[in-house]
């Protein structure tokens, strides 16, 4: 079994290799002294397109660095996220808004449905009726805000229009169903620290220089898609598990390996939120 386990990481080693090694030899070859520097520079970096399309495309190229950022906090930290998409996307939301105006738009949108969640569920509606109306109630708090900060004159909560009402939504849903599932003490901590990765993502992409980079070399995408691969395999030492709070334990559940069970759960629920939202 060892022998096998030893032969199947060798084989999938060259894809790793290409992942990282692909990149570097691009950014080599842009390098003046070459003669593939000028096609390079043409047709594999944003630095000549107008600061419009790259103001808009950072957005897009700050998603991979996100992902290590999860991976990275999920498998080496081992820490429990709400799930592995709601902090890149609450991070996209951060850079719109700031990162203050944002978590408290973000704790009061949460507070709000977890509090008019269970009213629903007495309606006995179905789960995009559900949905749908906690999505217009987000759409209603953020008009008010919006309508307050006309009359009063506070321009910075104008800002909240910037923030993606969907992103909202999904956060706060799996919140709740973590809430209901876990119990307080594991949704607090899984909410936030979400929220503590978005932040350091956002701050990441407030960061001129990488964001430079990052435009001047979009190669570097490839790169860190091999460096997830490589958390995935040899860095998956979970070394702060220990904190995460217990999960709420069901009568009839056995005992069984707390990772495994963990990492299971957290698919589980994920597939299952993705099959509602279809």
């Amino acid at each position: 079994m060892k022998s096998d386990k030893k032969q199947s990481s060798a084989g999938k080693n060259p894809l790793l290799a290409l992942l990282l090694l692909a990149p570097a030899l691009v950014i080599i070859g842009k390098s003046s002294t070459l003669r593939t520097s000028e096609w390079l520079w043409q047709w594999c970096s944003f630095a000549h397109h107008p600061a419009a399309v790259t103001h808009r495309l950072e957005y897009v190229l700050f998603v991979p660095l996100g992902a290590v950022a999860v991976v990275f906090f999920r498998l080496t930290l081992g820490v429990r996220l709400l799930g592995p998409f709601r902090s890149i996307l609450i991070a996209v939301a951060f850079q719109m808004t700031g990162i203050l105006l944002g978590l408290l738009l973000l704790v009061a949108i949460i507070g709000i449905i977890v509090a008019l969640r269970p009213l629903l569920k007495t309606l006995r509606l179905p789960y995009f009726a559900r949905i749908s109306i906690m999505l217009s109630t987000v759409s209603l708090i953020m008009i008010l805000a919006m309508l307050a900060s006309e009359r009063w004159g506070m321009k910075l909560v104008e800002n909240v229009a910037y923030f993606p009402i969907v992103v909202i939504c999904l956060t706060a849903e799996g919140f709740a169903r973590t809430l209901i599932k876990e119990g307080w003490g594991s949704a607090l901590w899984r909410g936030s620290m979400t929220a503590l990765v978005a932040a350091l993502i956002a701050l990441a992409s407030a960061t001129s220089g990488l964001s430079r980079l990052l435009t001047n070399y979009p190669e570097l995408l490839l790169a860190q898609v091999g460096v997830i691969v490589l958390i995935a395999r040899y860095f998956d030492w979970r070394l702060l598990e220990k904190f995460n709070p217990p999960m709420k334990k069901r009568k009839s559940a056995r005992a069984a390996n707390a990772t495994g069970e963990t990492d299971r759960a957290e698919s589980l629920e994920e597939a299952e939120e993705q099959t509602q939202t279809l």
